[in-house]
């Protein structure tokens, strides 16, 4: 068992699931759930999503955004201010046991389960995903797959601000593997936006961006990507994050039949829709009812 929720990120008590555990062991679902989102699009968009799905249980829901980054919200899960977090299947299992090398999405989603601290559960993943891929423009390279652009190719690689850390585009799995030495490389361009990076791709500038398949947004729908068949980059399937004994049989069905509907095409138009302007709680609103949840 876990001594903290956020062993690999920081040091904080998990009393309040380990220790007095009046909330999480609970038989009495709570009357208004809490739903909680960091402080990217898609997080609070994800919050939106599965809050309005709580709502069509017949429960109020109350939504609180902007927590921070995942070390916040998960303190804010330990400690019981929210309910349940939407998350990624990937970086919740690296956050929980960060020596695991489980990459595909099932795989993933086991290890998360054997990693969660006692007084956590997660609902079904959804098809929808935020995972990392390498976008390449006719003629840019001539690598086939991620593995042979990261070593064996000097290449500059494109990504958006705040979207992709750069070791994560050169740290693939499994492990077993060499390690990147830095040589393969010239260096990471940052971008401001998703359309520059896409016309420094297209004007040569770069050989390849590394994305977010869903963060990037819209954009990436007219992408190519090279193939990730050995899965160097882990799933990151949409997943709820919840304390257990607080939310009713309904709730939880909510939780799936939006993991059923949820793609990643979807995620990526309605962030689209929210870094245009729309309210978050607006452009899910409208998904769910295109989906009647």
């Amino acid at each position: 068992m876990r001594s903290s929720v956020l062993a690999a990120v920081a040091v904080i008590s998990i009393a309040g699931l380990l220790g007095g555990c009046s909330a999480a062991t609970s038989t009495d679902p709570v009357a208004t759930p809490v739903v909680g989102s960091g402080s990217s699009d898609l997080s609070r968009l994800l919050a939106q999503i599965y809050a309005g799905g709580l709502r069509s249980t017949g429960v109020d829901v109350e939504v609180k955004e902007d927590l921070g980054d995942r070390a916040d919200y998960l303190a804010a899960l330990d400690r019981g201010e929210v309910t349940m977090v939407p998350d990624l299947t990937g970086e919740l299992l690296r956050t929980f046991d960060t020596l695991s090398d489980a990459t595909e999405a099932e795989d993933v989603y086991t290890e998360l389960n054997r990693s969660l601290p006692s007084g956590l559960s997660v609902g079904d993943y959804a098809t929808a995903e935020d995972r990392i891929a390498i976008a390449v423009a006719s003629g840019s390279t001539s690598a086939d797959t991620p593995r042979d652009l990261v070593f064996s190719e000097e290449a500059t690689i494109g990504t958006v601000e705040g979207e992709v850390d750069p070791l994560d585009v050169v740290n693939i799995l499994p492990r077993s593997e060499p390690t990147f030495t830095g040589a393969s490389f010239s260096e990471f361009m940052v971008y401001p936006d998703a359309q520059f990076a896409v016309d420094e791709l297209n004007s040569g500038a770069v050989a390849a961006l590394a994305i977010r398949t869903a963060s990037f947004g819209p954009l990436a729908k007219d992408l190519t990507t090279l193939p990730d068949e050995d899965h160097v980059y882990p799933a990151q399937n949409v997943v709820p994050l919840y304390r257990n004994g607080l939310l009713s049989e309904s709730a939880l069905r909510s939780f799936s039949m939006v993991a059923g509907e949820l793609t990643t095409a979807d995620l990526a138009d309605m962030i689209g829709e929210v870094r245009s302007g729309v309210p978050s709680g607006d452009v899910a609103g409208r998904w769910l009812g295109e989906h009647t949840l």
